[in-house]
């Protein structure tokens, strides 16, 4: 012990200067390696932003119409062009029958 602490006495320059480069390297290796406070709030942040995001497209995913909901739309609209189609004939039918009476109106009167 006594030498050791002779020993530190003698070349406590040397062994300063080594303790220091032994301390920078392990600064330097710690620092690369792991993240930095302001490197963590940045992510944190980012997170945040990246979870109302999510947060909202989930809201509008729910909100949008089923594939059932769509088959049934589909069919109410089939069903729509079949009455569509119905009352077209009804009204041509109907036209031609009122053509039909004002052009006997018009003979009757000349």
């Amino acid at each position: 012990m006594i030498e050791a602490i002779e020993f530190i006495q003698k070349y406590w320059a040397i062994v300063v200067a080594i303790a220091g480069a032994v301390w920078t390297y392990f600064w330097l290796t710690m620092d690369s390696k792991y993240a930095k406070k302001s490197d963590v709030a940045a992510l944190v942040e980012s997170i945040k932003g990246n979870d109302k995001r999510l947060t909202g497209v989930e809201t509008k995913l729910e909100n949008l119409p089923t594939s059932e909901d769509l088959a049934k739309i589909q069919i109410l609209m089939t069903e729509i062009k079949g009455e569509t189609k119905s009352t077209h004939t009804q009204v041509q039918a109907m036209s031609h029958q009122v053509a039909l009476l004002i052009e006997a109106k018009v003979l009757n009167k000349e």
